[in-house]
């Protein structure tokens, strides 16, 4: 061999994902999405905002609400309650919703959160602001009390979309059949089968119909954009993103509607 001859180095290149691989770890991403703003924003949000509402109306204060608890009272039980119910099922479903309406909000990282509150408050609403519950008259139906409820909706898409858009720049991309794959498979399957059960409970109760709706029509339209990557798409075709987008569009228009009476009622 001649001096200064080229040496071929050893093979460095990594196969790239897959086209399933990588919708595998979108499905993950966005369920991990939910999972930390459930635990992190939700639940504690909560309970902040149950504060916030005894400082608003302090003759409230020690009164009973209809689900048993004081107003004012920060209890370790009424605290484990109030994180496992709105915090680990809250986070269930924003991993469910976060999965399959992302992908229809336009814009970048503040550009999707943004576009997602309104969708949040019109969809989110008839879960906290509900047509006679006694809160609210106990609560002086303060007006403060209904910005609250709806602030800490309106606040879900934006978080989502910063930890989202952080967790995708740190999840590895890993090649098919690696283990970051076999991971991002088994929280995606865990996902959907806990999101599933709970959209059969809420299918089964009128205030949540409309988000359970939503949420099967997003599915089955983010099911299709999925099948269309696997044929190496780059990109949803019209039709689908129209589709998406009348679907979210009525969805919250038809839950802004649905809500009114429990809002009045909630306010006057």
């Amino acid at each position: 061999m001649a001096i200064g001859a080229a040496i071929e180095p050893a093979s460095t290149t990594v196969r790239p994902m897959t086209p399933i691989a990588d919708i595998v770890r979108d499905i993950a991403r966005g369920g991990l999405a939910g999972l930390i703003v459930g635990l992190a924003v939700l639940g504690p949000g909560a309970r902040l905002v149950m504060r916030i509402h005894a400082l608003i109306v302090p003759a409230a204060a020690g009164m009973a609400t209809e689900n048993g608890n004081r107003i004012g009272e920060i209890t370790l039980g009424g605290t484990v309650a109030l994180l496992l119910f709105a915090g680990l099922f809250g986070a269930i479903l924003l991993g469910v919703l976060w999965v399959v309406i992302s992908p229809w909000l336009p814009g970048g990282t503040v550009g999707r959160g943004i576009v997602g509150v309104p969708l949040a408050v019109a969809l989110g609403a008839p879960q906290l602001i509900v047509l006679g519950n006694q809160d609210f008259i106990v609560l002086r139906h303060h007006p403060l009390v209904v910005v609250t409820l709806l602030a800490l909706i309106a606040i879900l898409p934006l978080a989502l979309s910063i930890v989202d858009s952080w967790l995708d720049r740190r999840l590895p991309r890993g090649t098919p059949g690696s283990l970051a794959v076999a991971g991002y498979l088994g929280l995606a399957a865990l996902g959907g089968l806990f999101g599933l059960m709970l959209l059969v409970q809420m299918l089964g109760e009128g205030r949540t119909q409309p988000l359970a709706v939503v949420t099967i029509g997003m599915g089955l339209i983010t099911l299709a954009w999925w099948f269309q990557r696997t044929s190496g798409r780059p990109a949803p075709s019209r039709w689908l993103v129209l589709t998406a987008r009348t679907i979210l569009v009525a969805g919250t228009i038809a839950s802004a509607i649905a809500v009114w009476p429990a809002l009045r009622f909630a306010l006057l």
